[in-house]
Formats: C-alpha cells, structure tokens, sequence
C-alpha cells in the first residue's frame, strides 16, 4: 500500500487531515507499556477537528455543547483507527490502533502514547505553547488517534514552524498554566511549557462540573483555530 493511496483512503472516510510518521525519533518518548512501538516503524495519524461552533463559548471554560462535541469526535476517531488497522492487516501489516483519548495513568495524565507527538512528526502541525498539535488550517481544533504499523510507508517531513510571539493562549488561560516557551521540535517534557499540576487542579474543577476533565479555553483562542 502507497502512503498517498492511505491518506486519501483516510480523507474519503472522515478524516480532515492524514499523515504518516516516522518512528524512530519516538524511541526514547514514554509510552505505556514502554516496548509499545518495538516492532513497528511508522505510525498513521488521523485528525478530525472539534466544529468552530462546538468552542464558540468556550470563553473560561467548557460547557455541555463542547463535551458532546469532544466525546463524539473521539468515538468517530477510535472507530476509523480500527478500520485503518483492519485495512492495513488486509495487504499484510500488523497494526495497533491507540484510541483517541484514553488516560492509562493517572497520576501522571498519560495515554498509551503521545498522539501529538506523532502528528507532528507526521506533518500535521506543530507544537503550540498549550502544547498541542496546532495545524495550519484547523489550529489546536483536532483530534487524534494514532495506528502503528510494521508496513514501510513512506514518511511524511515534520513542519518547520512554530507560533512565534503569539500570547493568545497564555493571556486566556484559566488555570494560568501556560507558561508560553516555544519548545522546537517538541518540550522534553511537559513542565518545559506547562505548569502541570496547576492545569490539573483546573481541570479537576471542570470536571465535578461536567464529569470529564477537559477545558477548550486556549483552542478557541488560538487565531489558528479560526473560531
């Protein structure tokens, strides 16, 4: 399989944006179990953004609106990562799919794998100051998931970009978490560009209001994003 022939594959059945990884840079990446990407050498990264409505008043934190939009845009992501590692078995691969958003450690707020730090390698975006993938047209709007896979596909080239002097996200930032480091090509660890624990106890907040920890408050901000 060609990886023009996938991405396209991947546009047709609701992806917004598809790009292929390279993974030997993630090698020294934490990833829950450690040896997860032993055994594969790219990984496919899908994204589907949250719709500019679902954030349109998300000014100092979420509401119900962008709760349903963030859930049902993961579930739309798990499922097209289960097709794609379906497709990708088919013509004789093996493929893993990591789910959208899955939190397997919480103390430290970690997921099987970091899916931003695929899509950057991927082509899709850079790391923004919130450190998330902020894409050129969607800004940090998207979502991920990821697929491993054994297969060589041809890799897409990281972007050589970054959000310079912009202080969007920073200024609005409910929790005052975001310490606005530019962290090329991605922060070694999260601390570099986050006061972690300050953004936790913000989220913790949100979600004895909602029942899920998320906030949206610096992705409708970004000027990328377009809201």
């Amino acid at each position: 399989m060609e990886s023009l022939d996938l991405k396209h594959w991947l546009i047709s059945q609701g992806a917004a944006v598809a790009g292929v990884a390279e993974l030997e840079e993630l090698s020294g990446y934490p990833t829950l179990p450690e040896n997860l990407i032993g055994g594969y050498r790219r990984g496919v990264s899908m994204g589907i953004p949250i719709p500019k409505g679902a954030l349109a008043d998300v000014h100092t934190g979420p509401n119900p609106l962008y709760l349903h939009a963030y859930e049902t845009v993961n579930r739309l992501l798990d499922d097209l990562a289960m097709r794609t590692a379906s497709l990708l078995e088919s013509v004789g691969g093996k493929a893993l799919a990591i789910p959208a958003s899955h939190t397997l450690d919480r103390n430290v707020h970690r997921g099987s794998l970091s899916h931003k730090a695929v899509a950057r390698l991927a082509g899709l975006g850079w790391i923004g100051k919130n450190i998330l993938l902020v894409n050129p047209e969607y800004g940090p709007r998207l979502r991920f998931a990821t697929v491993l896979t054994d297969l060589e596909l041809e890799p897409d080239a990281p972007l050589d970009r970054d959000c310079g002097g912009c202080t969007k996200c920073t200024d609005a930032c409910p929790a005052g978490a975001i310490k606005g480091v530019i962290a090329k090509p991605y922060p070694a660890t999260r601390e570099v560009c986050l006061d972690l624990a300050a953004c936790v106890a913000k989220l913790a907040e949100f979600k004895a209001e909602l029942g899920k920890d998320i906030c949206g408050v610096c992705i409708r901000v970004c000027p990328f994003a377009k809201v």
